[in-house]
Parts: C-alpha cells; structure tokens; sequence
C-alpha cells in the first residue's frame, strides 16, 4: 500500500486570503475521504499532490521519494487524478481516443492501447459510447468518461474530486464496486466528497481539513461520534443518525443497516 507523506507544507494563493499550512500528515490507508467545508483546501491538496501546483515550502513524499523528483512519465503511474468538473479534462473527437491518449502517455504499442482503451470503457460502462464526441454525452457520462482516463493508465495512487456529483443510483453503485477493487488490489483510493452517507459506509479512514489545515484523522464512526467536531466544520452526519435522534435516540450510526444491528436486541 501507497503513504504519501506532507511535511510542513505551506501554499497561499496570491489573490486570495486562504493560506494551506500542514506540518505533517501521513495518507496510509486504502479508501481515504477528505472531507470539509468549500475552500478548506481540500483541491489544493489534490493539486499540489499531482504537481499543478507548487508549494511555497515544504515537501510531499510517496513512499519516501521526494514527488518532485519524479519525471513526468512515473508521475502519472504513481498518481492519477480526476478532477470534480470533467469538462477541464476531455478534449479528444472521441470517447474512445480520449481513453487512448491519457494509455499513450505511459504506452507506447498501439494495439495493446486500444484493447486497454476498450476494456476500462466497458468497466465503466461506456462501451456504446466509443465513437461519441466527449462532449455529446450526459453530464454523468462525461464523469465516469474521467473515470476511465485514469483507470487506463492504473497509477498506484487514485485522486477522485466529487466523484459521485450528478451520477444516478447504479452508477454510483458501479463506481463503488470498482473502488473497492482497485483498493482490494493494493491501489490507494483518496476520495474529496461532501456526500457523507457514502462516507460512513465505505470509508476506513477520514481527514477532516478546516481553514487550510488538517484537523482530524479517524475512522467514520469516531467522526460522527465527535458531534461538536461535525458541527463546526459544517458536515453533515449521516441521514441515518438524523432521524435516530429525532426519534430521541443520540448514538452514533453510519448506516440503517447498522442501526439495525445496534438494535436488534430490543
């Protein structure tokens, strides 16, 4: 498994008030959400991570080699990235030649480029859409189109910002499956999402950013358990523990299938 490390990491953008200030944050466990208000810094991090920006001090490490050191090539197979609009990504004629292109940044035989190409579009299930222009499809196609740019060239290390925003219910169920089998088969998946049911129920660690800075790292239910935490950094828990605690139960519940573990004995 994939650590990446920041070590007194500092960035400001120069026509704004936010400042990035992080003195040292280890990322180690397979599903990762970062989690916060917008402008916490949460996209400044996934930028600096795959170097479209540069920080003014400090250092980022991914299994203790310096990120900056890397040439272009092994940076794309250490760390893929999808961004939240997937509009500022696509620019091919084609669905399919756009897989191609990110392939051909790390692959050089087109054969194999193109049965790649075809094999993450029917991962994601945009097979029938290979000829289409990017830009004729839904906007949730046009996500999931993302989705296989990275897939294809299959970094150690997965970046997904808002991965889940305008995809219908089985859409976000595939895109689920394929995360939990990328993290099965030793990739990192690092996640930025607002949608915190999700976040209690397929999670393993959360880091909560606030003001530019880390400030929390644990599990789902040690998060939604810390409620003056949630509260002020402007989360919201899970739907599950809202109407527990109208029905004047205080617990802390990730799902309704836990809540109805929790309470099977009554």
């Amino acid at each position: 498994m994939s650590q990446i490390e920041l070590e007194n990491l500092a960035f400001a953008y120069p026509e704004k008030s936010f400042e990035l200030s992080v003195d040292h944050q280890v990322l180690s466990d397979s599903m990762i959400a970062i989690v916060g208000q917008n402008g916490a810094g949460k996209s400044t991090i996934f930028k600096l991570l795959t170097g479209l920006l540069k920080a003014q001090s400090g250092k980022i490490s991914v299994d203790g080699v310096e990120f900056s050191e890397l040439d272009p090539k092994h940076r794309l197979q250490k760390i893929g990235i999808t961004f939240q609009n997937p509009d500022d990504q696509l620019f091919n004629a084609t669905v399919k030649r756009e897989v191609e292109w990110s392939a051909s940044q790390v692959m050089h035989d087109q054969d194999a480029i193109s049965v790649k190409a075809d094999a993450v579009l029917n991962k994601v299930g945009l097979a029938g859409k290979a000829g289409e222009n990017p830009y004729d499809l839904s906007l949730s196609e046009r996500k999931l189109l993302t989705v296989a740019t990275v897939l294809v060239v299959d970094p150690e290390i997965y970046l997904f910002d808002e991965p889940m925003m305008s995809l219908d219910w089985p859409s976000r169920q595939m895109l689920t499956t394929i995360f939990h089998q990328l993290a099965d088969s030793g990739h990192q998946i690092i996640t930025i999402t607002h949608d915190m049911d999700w976040v209690a129920t397929e999670f393993s660690k959360v880091h909560v950013m606030e003001r530019g800075m880390f400030k929390f790292e644990g599990t789902p239910r040690e998060l939604f358990g810390d409620r003056e935490l949630v509260q002020r950094v402007g989360l919201l828990p899970p739907r599950i523990m809202t109407v527990a605690e109208l029905l004047g139960d205080s617990r802390t519940y990730l799902s309704p299938e836990d809540y109805q573990a929790q309470n099977s004995s009554y």
